[in-house]
């Protein structure tokens, strides 16, 4: 289990969704005030906004979904379609991320001061997932062909 590099590749990804769900996402100016975005909520000046914990929750979710799929080494085509699944919950993020941002504030009157690193934790995220799908593809390859071989 955690001599293959795809649990290190999904233990990886989810510890990128876990420092994504814990750090600001974007900080920026709106109407001379500043605004903090964070997955549990859109901060302005200190005091919280409006609550965002649908994308607190995806975040969660995608994490829990990859330690998950660690554990699940004896059934690949399982772990496949799981980190699949988390791969559509990582780009649910952003397309979230960008409809609440869009929905609470006008795009032509925010100044972004700063993007957070939450915001490119869940594109590691998605690298990291695809590289163990592959890895996990290639296993479930070799033992269909030394199934082959046997029978």
């Amino acid at each position: 289990m955690l001599q293959r590099i795809q649990t290190l590749f999904l233990l990886l990804a989810a510890a990128a969704m876990l420092i994504a769900s814990v750090t600001p996402l974007a900080i920026f100016l709106h109407e001379g005030e500043n605004v903090v975005f964070e997955a549990m909520g859109v901060y302005q000046n200190g005091e919280l906004n409006s609550s965002t914990w649908g994308l607190f929750l995806l975040t969660v979710v995608s994490s829990v979904l990859a330690l998950f799929t660690v554990f699940l080494y004896k059934q690949r085509m399982l772990q496949i379609r799981l980190s699949i699944f988390n791969l559509v919950c990582m780009v649910g993020f952003y397309l979230y991320f960008g409809f609440i941002l869009y929905k609470l504030y006008p795009v032509e009157n925010l100044l972004f001061e700063k993007v957070g690193v939450g915001v490119i934790m869940p594109v590691i995220a998605i690298i990291l997932t695809i590289l163990a799908i592959r890895k996990i593809g290639a296993d479930e390859a070799l033992v269909r062909s030394l199934n082959r071989l046997r029978g």
